[in-house]
């Protein structure tokens, strides 16, 4: 009974084939960071090393709504396949340029941002084009489930490839990964029939339907986890990572992983105030850990905190959804990708101040805080109706 709507949806023409090879070409996203880092750290030392990352990340939040806006007006087809490939091109062009001078390896690590392919905006803004809005509930459930997957999956996958063989083969095959998981995403037939059409004003009209109120809502959520990863790191291992608080953050997210197989095969009305309540779980969660006795404490509130975690990110993908103008769903889904973007370089760096000044038991009890801030986010203003209740 429980996997009856998972069976249902996962039947429908073509639906399996998308969600597969779309995690195919979102794997980059939990790989290229550390296989940048890993390559560049032997030559410029970690602080550099992390900057030419993170300009990487930043410069993908800059390009993500642009090419996901193109998405929307000339087919995914012609967006998704070229970028692939420069993405592609600019992983191997920096493979190649370890001794290189410092701001050629910025420069290629912006273009690479730039040309990252938007999988997931495209992704969450096609299943409500291709499927009802109930079947596409359930499909969000797996979404949040199997992005749980990548950011597992993906850094092991460059360890072991860095391991038995270079970080700069590590960089080249997140860069091919992402190529011919694009090529193969954009070939299913549904791409065949959803195009885009004239763009006139459809810009204004998302920024007018609420979109940006839940892309401030991602934000904040990520902003909580990602000052909960630097948190644990520093609670389970001191100031260097440790494999052992490799495996916390990893049952962390198997939690998150388990709450969205739960979500995806319950008939749960979606609305603003069921958000409103996942939100105000996950944050209580993260601050719960603050009093964590010990390592093994921490392991099960991270565990049971993070059933909540890829719920709140269905909720918040049905909620986008469901305020997204017709015609213009991927780029609504494009502004949600730079409030997560934001969120993650926002609490990478108050993570790394707090635990610094203060520890990581009060960075816990501030990242459940920062997760609260959507609240009011939330409750901004009149909630748009979703037919799956409110």
């Amino acid at each position: 009974m429980v996997l009856t709507r998972y069976q249902d949806v996962l039947r429908r023409p073509h639906v399996t084939r998308l969600l597969v090879t779309s995690m195919l070409a979102r794997l980059p996203q939990g790989m290229s960071g550390l296989a940048i880092l890993l390559f560049l750290t032997p030559h410029l030392g970690y602080g550099r090393a992390g900057l030419a990352t993170g300009l990487t990340v930043a410069t993908a939040g800059i390009s993500n709504v642009v090419l996901a806006r193109s998405v929307d007006r000339i087919g995914a087809r012609r967006v998704l396949g070229p970028s692939a490939a420069l993405y592609a091109a600019g992983m191997l062009w920096l493979a190649a340029a370890d001794h290189a001078h410092f701001v050629v390896q910025l420069a290629i690590c912006a273009v690479i941002g730039l040309v990252t392919p938007p999988i997931s905006s495209v992704s969450r803004g096609l299943w409500p084009r291709v499927l009802s809005e109930e079947q596409a509930q359930v499909i969000y459930g797996l979404e949040a489930t199997a992005q749980e997957f990548v950011y597992i999956s993906g850094p092991a996958a460059v360890a072991l490839t860095a391991g038995l063989t270079s970080a700069r083969i590590a960089v080249i095959v997140s860069g091919l990964i992402g190529l011919a998981g694009a090529l193969a995403y954009i070939s299913a037939p549904p791409f065949a029939a959803v195009v885009g059409g004239p763009g006139s004003g459809r810009g204004q009209r998302v920024l007018r339907s609420g979109a940006l109120r839940y892309a401030a809502v991602g934000m904040f959520l990520v902003l909580g986890f990602s000052m909960t990863d630097i948190a644990t790191v520093d609670f389970v291992s001191g100031r260097s990572a440790s494999a052992k608080s490799g495996v916390v953050l990893a049952i962390w997210s198997f939690g998150s992983l388990l709450g969205g197989l739960w979500f995806g095969a319950s008939n749960q009305k979606v609305s603003d105030r069921s958000l409103a309540s996942v939100v105000a779980i996950t944050a209580s969660g993260l601050a719960l850990a603050a009093v964590s006795p010990d390592v093994y404490g921490l392991t099960l509130i991270l565990l049971l905190s993070g059933a909540a975690i890829a719920p709140t990110l269905a909720r918040l993908y049905t909620r986008m959804s469901a305020v997204a103008p017709d015609g213009a769903t991927t780029e609504a889904f494009g502004w949600l990708a730079v409030g997560f973007l934001a969120g993650a370089s926002l609490g990478s760096a108050l993570g790394g101040v707090s635990v610094d000044g203060i520890g990581p038991r009060w960075t816990f009890l501030l990242a459940g805080c920062a997760v609260l801030c959507a609240l009011p986010v939330i409750a901004a203003r009149r909630p748009v109706t979703s037919s799956r209740g409110g």
